[in-house]
């Protein structure tokens, strides 16, 4: 199918593409079409194509080969779209395909939180941090997060029980372990927060590097140069792989798969009210570096949105009525 394209989000991942960071995984044929999701109104389908129609109003996460949504229209499988939420309009609905598959699968799948657990999230005032944290707290895990001072209003309104300052103290101030970690940020804190987890738990992150068959199947390539991968991953995991084994609990690289159901399933939680949206910017088409420039400061709170029509210039669906859940 093909979408007029409305709004598209942008997030760190846009700037490690844009950068090369996938070059071996991904090596792409320039010139590239950045971005990875977006929002818009359906102009084209295919005859095959069910469930939608010419002029739904749409958000999708783009194949992650391809990217793409950075554009005016995007070519798209029809399962990698949903209908968009009733109560967002584009600009607030193109935040939510990759921060927002990424935290359900995780919470849901990755992880799988349940009631009784104790799950800490590092950097929730990401949005992907945002959107797990309701979740999981939804699912009535007890969570603590790391955030700047300024953000525990806003966590604690999303269900966080705690809030660790990571300016002033580390996570293990919430003192005790953990049954489940989703780590957000990486980086030296990595080896304190192995120490964290409870024999049993699991250990997910979305910013270290991938462990072996986490990211074989997002591209495709040949076997030689899977195998290559697969064996970089392999030794560059090495030892938080057996701090895991060490502890008995499991550790994992969490690589989202685009999901048309997935981003059903978050639509409906944005209509109930209970998985908020927050926009931290917003640029017009032709301002497109300066949104990269925002998200590479990396002190965006909420997601950097780039409007390829003004919402002001294109009638919204329910306009009159629609609003924007941001806190």
């Amino acid at each position: 199918m093909v979408v007029d394209t409305r709004a598209v989000g942008l997030n760190p991942i846009d700037v490690l593409q844009r950068s090369g960071t996938f070059r071996f995984a991904n090596p792409m044929r320039f010139p590239v079409v950045p971005g990875n999701e977006f929002s818009g109104v359906v102009s084209a389908i295919g005859s095959r194509v069910t469930g939608l129609a010419v002029g739904d109003a749409v958000f999708g996460r783009t194949n992650k080969a391809r990217l793409g949504a950075l554009a005016e229209k995007v070519a798209i499988e029809a399962d990698l779209v949903a209908p968009m939420p009733r109560t967002l309009d584009f600009t607030a609905a193109a935040a939510v395909p990759l921060a927002g598959t990424t935290a359900l699968q995780a919470i849901r799948d990755a992880l799988a939180v349940q009631a009784d657990d104790r799950l800490l999230i590092t950097g929730g005032s990401s949005m992907v941090g945002m959107f797990a944290t309701a979740l999981a707290a939804q699912a009535g895990a007890h969570v603590v997060t790391t955030a700047s001072a300024a953000s525990e209003p806003l966590l604690r309104n999303l269900g966080a029980a705690e809030v660790i300052d990571y300016r002033s103290r580390g996570a293990d101030a919430a003192h005790g372990q953990f049954s489940r970690i989703f780590d957000l940020v990486g980086g030296p804190q990595m080896t304190a927060l192995l120490e964290l987890v409870s024999p049993g738990g699991r250990f997910v992150t979305i910013t270290s590097t991938p462990t072996p068959g986490s990211i074989r199947h997002d591209y495709p390539m040949p076997a030689w140069r899977a195998a290559a991968l697969e064996t970089a991953l392999w030794l560059a995991t090495l030892v938080p792989r057996r701090r895991a084994r060490a502890g008995d609990f499991t550790y994992r690289f969490l690589s989202m798969r685009p999901s048309g159901q997935d981003l059903r399933d978050l639509g409906r939680l944005v209509d109930s009210g209970t998985l908020p949206v927050k926009i931290d910017s917003t640029y017009r088409f032709d301002q497109a570096a300066e949104a990269f420039a925002r998200v590479e400061t990396r002190r965006a709170k909420g997601k950097v949105v780039v409007r390829v029509i003004d919402d002001r210039q294109d009638s919204e669906p329910d306009e009159a009525s629609a609003k924007v859940p941001v806190t």
